[in-house]
């Protein structure tokens, strides 16, 4: 209990030292503020709200497999019926796809938006109603697009009110989606979202799963029954699901149910990265309450003969410290008031620090009760931590050697105690620096690096074909695309490549920082175990493609326009591909076989109907810093294709980017690129026109770099400014404490030049030791960081060397402020004074 005596002891006390009040304040308020600004963005995410009603009865229906490793699987609506038919756990199923899909919607305007594939359960396992109209029933499947995709629609909240003027007779309208008509039959409330992570979504259409019951690329959600819990769901389930594949002449070996609460299927994961980033965040913490240790054990030290006086007073040794913690304890909420002003500023530069890419809710982060709570609890937690051992330290005196002394304390192990905190703050100072140079000069290097070709005056845009025109499903799940693909596609590129201003063009199923890889043989190789096959980035392009990107042959011939459907089907691979798989010998006149889908048994998985020659080898392009090893890359050309798709596999060849090197500003054949394809479909459009430097620079392996080096070096620099004004106040102190020694050694005929050079190398000695543990406690947080960011991160010895020189020379010049105050001592003053 703080008694109201030694409070106002304190402030009295505070009145004579304002200077260790600010000081140690605001270095506490650093460390608390950067602290709870990382604390409020976990805060967010691990407690956030999910819209849906009893919302702890939801949970996703995972499947687990040795065969395939580890981590979840999707699960089919045939398995969550059973589940659901011959178990006692769930109430019923929704699914939904865990993303958005892009679809162009025409009429006056043609525009780009996403939907998200749900079945006819996956808006109402939400409890959620609509707020007009209603959501999917069995009838809506009766007359069908595609033959399983209803016909009709549900929109949100967002969409109504953008692009169809928030009429409430919205209700019965019809709006063209990838060419075909559809129904709206309702509306969702305002931000009623199926997955947070996913922002802007327009409209949900329904497919039934009934006609395609062992698909599995739709996440399942379940509703459990009142009392049940998922860990006796997930038993139950994992009897079923074993059954269900037992059924299906399938193995059932090592295959089990996981249920997971839908908060934690959601944000697990990003949740642990964030905390990732709270850890690290604590060593700023540990560096304030290092510094702030120091800064007490030093004014411990000058208050020797004050403590002395109140012990022979008859203060017992219990009552001194506890007049010291009430001050530590002051001080701590001097430190939260300051930390709680920074964290508004930290909220606001997070915000601002992370990617436009990443989701919306990451930019809002309350300051609710629980961040509060954890401001106030590590500012107490943090008093009790640096003030412990110094109030103790202080209150251990002898009463008659301090009065005998006249009250200059501060023995050689207050001294050294001083030094262990001081070494402490430069040790971790230097490790969150480290962290932040290397993923400062992986950030660098990968823009350097990326993306390995020549991306000056190169115009980029997406166009994705949609509609029975171009593509129609299969009762198999299996998408069969159509010949007018390629004539679209050809007659967009004689008309892009006929304006003024274009050098060459050509089309690319995805750019080259971008990757989907399908499984592949080599003709005349054993098979692989089922499972195990090689997968490769595959592209298609046209004949101009690779020599638009610029990216240059090595070996044999690139894809010509005589590569027809008709003619011996070929393929180009990248230098990795040869290397890896061809090592010492040509791999030109080889042969390889290429799949489309899922690798695994029982999964959509097409085989092409005949072998690819290998007639060239191409350069590497740079892929993202996230991969541990570069992809082998197979380009194959967009006229010899399979006609039948696995689900989204289609896009492989009804989704392509436009490549187009200009002799003009890129940006300004924009308008004629958008009339080129309107005038070939008008139900059909170009987006996302960007040139490639910009395409670059917004990748999402550059835009986590970025974001990871910019914390890092926030993080590092509170760091250091933390380390520094801990040396200044210890260094002040010191010369403060030891004055009237000064003083005398001068008298007798020492230099202050000499004195200043005693002090900066007894300084020096801690600080050392310092860089040299912090040097190893970076090399182990660089193997942490590897483990995340492969080829980032390597320790780096210009890195830790750099790093090294510049903390040595902070540090000193934190040191020198003070101890140059040592040429303003009067020796004649001292010797008066003694």
């Amino acid at each position: 209990m703080i008694e109201a005596t030694d409070a106002r002891y304190t402030l009295r006390l505070w009145k004579r030292y304002p200077g260790l009040v600010v000081v140690a304040g605001l270095s506490l308020g650093l460390g608390v503020g950067a602290t709870t600004t990382m604390y409020s963005v976990v805060n967010n995410v691990a407690h956030y709200e999910l819209q849906f009603n009893d919302v702890d009865r939801l949970v996703v229906l995972w499947k687990t497999d040795t065969k395939r490793g580890p981590g979840n699987q999707l699960t089919d609506w045939e398995t969550a019926q059973a589940i659901l038919e011959h178990g006692q756990s769930f109430e019923g199923f929704g699914f939904f796809q865990g993303g958005g899909a892009p679809v162009t919607l025409s009429g006056d305007e043609v525009s780009r938006v996403s939907q998200m594939p749900v079945n006819v359960n996956g808006l109402s396992i939400t409890g959620i109603p609509p707020l007009l109209g209603r959501t999917y029933r069995v009838e809506d499947f009766e007359d069908v697009v595609k033959q399983k995709e209803a016909r009709s629609i549900v929109v949100s909240y967002e969409t109504w009110q953008r692009l169809l003027g928030g009429t409430t007779d919205v209700v019965g309208r019809t709006i063209r989606v990838d060419g075909e008509p559809r129904t709206i039959i309702g509306v969702m409330p305002a931000g009623f979202s199926l997955l947070p992570f996913v922002d802007n979504i327009a409209f949900w259409a329904a497919n039934d799963l009934r006609r395609i019951p062992t698909a599995d690329w739709m996440i399942a959600v379940g509703r459990l029954k009142a009392g049940v819990t998922p860990a006796a769901a997930e038993a139950e389930a994992s009897v079923i699901i074993r059954q269900v594949l037992e059924s299906r002449g399938e193995k059932a070996e090592g295959v089990a149910a996981h249920v997971e609460p839908i908060h934690e299927a959601y944000f697990g994961g990003v949740r642990d990265a964030l905390t990732f980033l709270l850890g690290a965040v604590s060593f700023v913490l540990l560096i304030a309450c290092a510094n702030v240790a120091n800064l007490l054990l030093a004014a411990g030290a000058a208050r020797q003969k004050e403590l002395a006086v109140r012990a022979a007073a008859g203060a017992g040794r219990w009552r001194l410290v506890q007049q010291l913690l009430t001050e530590n304890l002051l001080l701590s909420l001097v430190g939260c008031a300051f930390g709680l002003l920074l964290t508004f500023a930290g909220i606001r530069l997070f915000a601002w620090t992370i990617p436009a890419e990443f989701p919306e809710l990451l930019r809002h982060n309350p300051i609710d009760l629980r961040v509060l709570a954890f401001a106030l609890g590590v500012s107490v937690f943090s008093s009790l931590l640096f003030g412990l051992v110094p109030a103790i330290s202080a209150s251990r005196v002898d009463i008659n050697d301090v009065l005998k002394e006249g009250g200059r304390g501060g023995g050689g192990r207050r001294h050294r105690g001083r030094n262990a905190l001081l070494v402490a703050e430069v040790g971790l100072a230097m490790v969150l620096l480290v962290g932040a140079g290397l993923m400062v000069r992986g950030f660098l290097q990968e823009q350097s690096d990326l993306p390995g070709f020549d991306t000056d005056r190169l115009l980029t845009a997406e166009i994705l074909l949609g509609g029975t025109k171009y593509f129609d499903k299969t009762p198999q799940d299996m998408n069969l695309v159509t010949p007018q693909c390629e004539v679209f596609y050809d007659q967009v590129l004689e008309r892009v490549r006929a304006l003024p201003g274009v050098k060459q063009a050509g089309i690319i199923s995805r750019l080259p920082m971008n990757l989907r890889t399908f499984p592949f043989t080599i003709v005349g190789e054993p098979a692989p175990e089922p499972g195990q096959a090689p997968r490769a980035d595959i592209n298609e392009v046209d004949a101009q493609a690779l020599d638009t990107l610029d990216i240059p042959v090595l070996r044999g011939r690139g894809l010509q326009e005589s590569d027809v459907a008709a003619a011996a089907w070929v393929a180009v691979v990248n230098k990795t591909f040869a290397d890896r798989h061809f090592a010492g010998e040509d791999p030109i006149g080889h042969a390889i076989r290429l799949s489309m889908g899922d690798p695994y048994p029982g999964g959509p998985n097409l085989e092409e109907p005949q072998p690819r020659e290998i007639v060239g080898v191409v350069a590497d392009v740079t892929y993202p810093s996230f991969l541990n090893e570069a992809p082998d890359a197979v380009y194959i050309p967009f006229r010899q294709h399979v006609w039948e798709y696995a689900r989204e596999d289609e896009w492989l060849h009804t989704r392509k980017f436009l490549v187009v090197r200009t002799h003009v500003a890129p940006l300004s054949l924009v308008p004629g690129v958008r009339e080129a394809v309107t005038q070939v479909d008008r139900d059909q459009a170009a987006h996302d026109f960007k040139t490639m430097d910009e395409r670059v620079r917004t990748s999402g392996s550059v835009t986590n770099s970025r974001f990871f080096a910019s914390i890092f070096t926030i993080f590092g620099s509170l760091a250091v400014l933390l380390a520094m004004v801990g040396v200044y106040g210890v260094m002040s102190w010191v010369v403060g404490q030891r004055t009237g020694e000064f003083g005398i050694r001068m008298a007798l005929g020492a230099r202050a030049g000499n004195v200043i050079t005693m002090l900066l190398r007894q300084s020096l000695r801690p600080i050392l030791l310092g860089l040299g543990l912090g040097a190893l406690g970076g090399f182990g947080l660089s193997r942490a960081l590897n483990a995340v960011f492969f080829r980032m991160t390597e320790a780096d010895p210009v890195v830790f060397g750099a790093i090294a020189v510049l903390m040595m020379l902070a540090a000193l010049g934190a040191a020198w402020v003070p101890v140059q105050r040592v040429t303003q001592i009067d020796p004649q003053q001292c010797l008066r004074y003694e």
